[in-house]
């Protein structure tokens, strides 16, 4: 108990000591003033050169991007190139099969004229 009370008494005599110290007003000098100056001009140098930074950067993306476009450009062009050559080839090495497959169809219907049964078959083929 008795310490307690001590240390309330300590307590009581200190804190007009610590109230002092906390209304104590620090005085603004032209050196604060100068050093406040001196950080704003810093904080600008340093916003402008990130601008200038965030710039020659915006400019690489956009050249990325352009290649990239070039790229897509270039690749679509060779598999549109390659589809049409497939497909022009087919076409080329099938037409002699269908004029051979043609010249047989002829010779089945000259054939079909003389024999009955043949004509029947080619007739529900949907060849004649």
């Amino acid at each position: 108990m008795k310490t307690l009370f001590r240390i309330s008494i300590y307590l009581l005599l200190l804190m007009p000591s610590v109230i002092r110290a906390e209304t104590k007003e620090i005085p603004f000098t032209l050196d604060d003033r100068d050093r406040i100056i001196r950080t704003e001009q810093k904080v600008e140098s340093v916003k402008t050169e990130m601008s200038v930074r965030f710039e020659a950067i915006d400019k690489r993306f956009d050249q990325l991007f352009s290649f990239l476009w070039a790229i897509i450009g270039i690749f679509t062009a060779m598999m549109i190139s390659v589809f049409g050559f497939a497909f022009w080839d087919r076409n080329l090495s099938l037409a002699p099969i269908r004029k051979d497959n043609l010249k047989t169809l002829n010779a089945l219907r000259d054939y079909a004229e003389h024999q009955p049964k043949l004509r029947e078959i080619l007739k529900n083929a949907g060849l004649l």
